[in-house]
């Protein structure tokens, strides 16, 4: 590859703004940078709506504080002073047709104790004897020396009852996908790490440093997620603030790459842009269009699951809620349409103004795309249908917000980080100079992104 003098940058979501953020203070200045944005907006995924006293997340509403790469960032364009930490609560499943909360001293559902579901409604009393048993007793399971099906690894190992009514519901509001379908290394490495080095997962989890548990439900109170007062799109917003030397283009929807002896250009409905450099934020289908000589295969797997959200504002007099806690996951053994409900009010206390609760809903599950095909009002009346059965309400919500993601979460499947591994080592043959970023590759969270791209800036650097 030339010397870099051009570095082009397809996406202006996080990844991407991180991207162009990262490149101003790691590439020469003589460099130019070029961010195209396919919208008329940046932020991707990140999306607050402020309304009046409100600001509801459309997008993501948080990150996992442990993982330092956003907060690094945030610090870095000053809004270190904005961070809030979530509300703590008592949290519930939805199993059948009741709420059952989640015991106390578990880590995504897997107990650190062979009592913490010794009072739980989960669980019959036979169920809770086997449950116990296998953690005191663990069964005679090879620990896994390469990638697992993640639900095969928990379902060996704490039985399908519990997996199925509580550990597949949180995992799922995580990842979006089939966790018997998903793979163990790319997206809980420390259960198997935990489990190599103390004989067995029971102790490898109770042994797990509280920075890696992740979510333990009932021990701390300090919350584990982190926002911005004013919302994530501050964030967003700050990076473009914080751009100097780059040139952002909106509207700039790029249709094809090709090849070039210095570089690749790029036909866009705003007319060709040679680089020689180039980082691709875009969705898997579309990097198969952009670069056919890749693993296709890979990339065509990686189909997104769609989602929707729903969220409604009630006055506090007009809802009565089933508990007070910070919301509840659903089974899929539940007879309701959604899949998960956030009490903003809880959760994140700052957004919302006193005497009102903001009820987040989420809708779809892997093989139930067709639900950001619906209206809005049919999305918000299945919301309210599903919440009627579980609560008094008493007078419409006075307002609502709705959002789709089409190009939702990426399902990481067995041998996911391999194949991420092969691709990228194609990609430095065939397609010197471009880089993948985004959610199907690092991590689906903010911080995975964040991290994976400015250490692939970083090596940039160092080649040139």
């Amino acid at each position: 590859m030339c010397i870099m003098r051009k570095f082009t940058i397809v996406g202006g979501g996080i990844t991407g703004l991180t991207a162009a953020f990262y490149a101003e203070r790691y590439l020469p200045e003589d460099v130019t940078i070029t961010l195209l944005e396919a919208t008329d907006r940046l932020g991707g995924k990140i999306d607050t709506y402020e309304t009046g006293e409100f600001a509801v997340e459309r997008g993501p509403d948080s990150y996992v504080f442990r993982k330092t790469a956003m907060t690094e960032l945030i610090e870095d364009v000053g809004l270190g002073d904005e961070l809030v930490r979530n509300g703590v609560g008592q949290a519930y499943v939805l199993h059948h047709d009741g709420l059952h909360p989640i015991p106390k001293q578990t880590v995504m559902g897997i107990p650190l104790d062979v009592n913490a579901f010794r009072e739980t409604t989960l669980l019959s009393e036979e169920e809770h004897e086997d449950l116990k048993q296998m953690l005191l007793s663990p069964p005679d399971v090879k620990v896994p020396d390469s990638d697992v099906s993640l639900g095969l690894y928990l379902r060996e190992r704490v039985g399908d009852p519990i997996v199925d009514r509580l550990i597949e519901p949180l995992l799922s509001g995580i990842y979006a996908g089939d966790i018997d379908q998903m793979s163990a290394m790319s997206t809980f490495p420390q259960f198997i790490e935990g489990e190599k080095k103390y004989g067995n997962l029971y102790e490898g989890m109770r042994h797990l440093r509280p920075e890696q548990r992740v979510a333990e439900v009932g021990a701390k109170k300090v919350g584990q997620f982190a926002s911005l007062k004013r919302g994530l799109k501050s964030l967003t917003d700050r990076l473009a603030e914080r751009l100097e030397r780059t040139e952002i283009v909106l509207n700039c929807s790029v249709e094809q790459v090709s090849e070039r002896e210095d570089g690749y250009r790029l036909f866009t409905n705003r007319g060709d842009i040679d680089t020689d450099h180039l980082v691709l934020t875009v969705p898997p289908r579309l990097i198969r269009q952009f670069l056919p000589k890749v693993d296709s295969d890979f990339l065509a797997d990686m189909k997104p699951h769609a989602t929707a959200t729903c969220s409604l504002v009630f006055k506090e007099e007009d809802i009565e809620l089933p508990f007070v806690g910070t919301g509840f996951v659903t089974s899929q053994e539940a007879d309701v349409t959604i899949t998960a409900c956030t009490f903003i009010d809880q959760k994140w206390p700052h957004a919302v103004p006193e005497g009102y609760h903001v009820l987040r809903v989420f809708l779809g599950r892997p093989g139930a795309d067709d639900i950001v095909e619906a209206s809005d009002e049919e999305i918000i009346e299945t919301a309210l249908h599903d919440l009627r059965g579980l609560m008094r309400i008493h007078r419409e919500p006075v307002q609502t917000v709705v959002s789709r993601l089409r190009d939702g979460l990426p399902p990481y499947a067995v041998f996911h980080a391999d194949r991420v591994k092969a691709l990228r080592a194609e990609m430095s043959r065939v397609y010197p100079g471009v880089i993948l970023a985004g959610i199907a590759y690092d991590g689906i969270g903010m911080p995975d992104c964040v991290k994976s791209i400015r250490e692939q800036v970083k090596a940039l650097r160092e080649k040139n």
